[in-house]
């Protein structure tokens, strides 16, 4: 297996940490993001006593705000001559009412914009890798997503497991059109269901929902299994636009498979980023 430069977000706990953890024992090149210096050095530690060949290091991003983002993709840019697989993983999921240092509802801003940010200025290091793959984390929750054009500001009542289904159904429909208009070029983007987290959302569902998705819910590694499978598998390195649940195709909502939506979706997005569509 062709050794890969491997970024993850939010790689510090839960899914990122497991599939930082698993790509770091495959001898991949693992740089993982977190909001805290000193949460990412006690996994960097972890790992490396771990395997102590690992090749892997922790790199501070708030995905909350547009500046530390571009500061990031600046720097990374310096260093960092291609990446081969961006795995847009971090999410946070308040029960009160966020906001994002750029005045967005947090769950959108955070989860889902910083995410579109992000990606977008790290377009060209995925191209130089020659085959670069996106990974997105979204979750089986965007079946109760609805894109609301007006609530992104936080206007709205919040609803924090409605915000949590918006951001993830955002994340399926950006990396639709993502892979729709990269068909240029040798980049792909495919999204994924990671098994059940961040738990407190689904413990706050309505106990009919709770107990439609408890099957579902798994430990942090299961999920991993599916980003580690997308950002290096050589038989899905042609796969794009697909959404997976454990290592398998799966079924989006009819709402993430609406291509008018994801267009305006995109387009609104790219105007508050204040970045040039592709």
């Amino acid at each position: 297996m062709k050794t890969k430069t491997i970024l993850i977000t939010g790689g510090e706990s839960g899914v990122g940490a497991a599939t930082a953890r698993a790509l770091a024992a495959q001898g991949h090149k693992v740089l993982f993001t977190s909001r805290d210096a000193e949460d990412g050095a006690q996994l960097c530690q972890e790992i490396n006593t771990a395997f102590p060949r690992a090749n892997i290091k922790n790199l501070v991003l708030d995905l909350s705000s547009f500046s530390s983002i571009r500061l990031f993709c600046s720097k990374l840019e310096k260093e960092y001559d291609a990446i081969d697989v961006l795995i847009n993983n971090a999410s946070l999921a308040p029960l009160t009412k966020q906001k994002t240092r750029d005045g967005f509802e947090a769950q959108f801003g955070a989860n889902y914009l910083g995410h579109f940010l992000l990606t977008q200025l790290l377009l060209d290091l995925l191209n130089e890798a020659g085959k670069g793959r996106i990974v997105h984390t979204s979750s089986m929750m965007h079946w109760l997503g609805n894109i609301d054009f007006g609530s992104f500001h936080g206007e709205k009542f919040y609803d924090p497991i409605r915000a949590y289904a918006q951001s993830k159904l955002a994340i399926l429909l950006f990396s639709n059109e993502l892979s729709r208009r990269l068909k240029r070029t040798k980049i792909t983007s495919n999204s994924f269901h990671p098994a059940g987290t961040p738990q407190e959302i689904y413990f706050n569902l309505p106990r009919a929902a709770y107990l439609t998705v408890k099957p579902f819910l798994a430990a942090p590694e299961e999920g991993a299994r599916t980003a580690v499978l997308l950002a290096t598998a050589p038989h899905l390195g042609e796969s794009t636009g697909k959404y997976f649940s454990k290592g398998e195709p799966a079924l989006s909502s009819p709402r993430a498979r609406n291509e008018d939506l994801a267009l305006k979706l995109y387009e609104v997005s790219a105007g508050l980023c204040q970045v040039e569509a592709l």
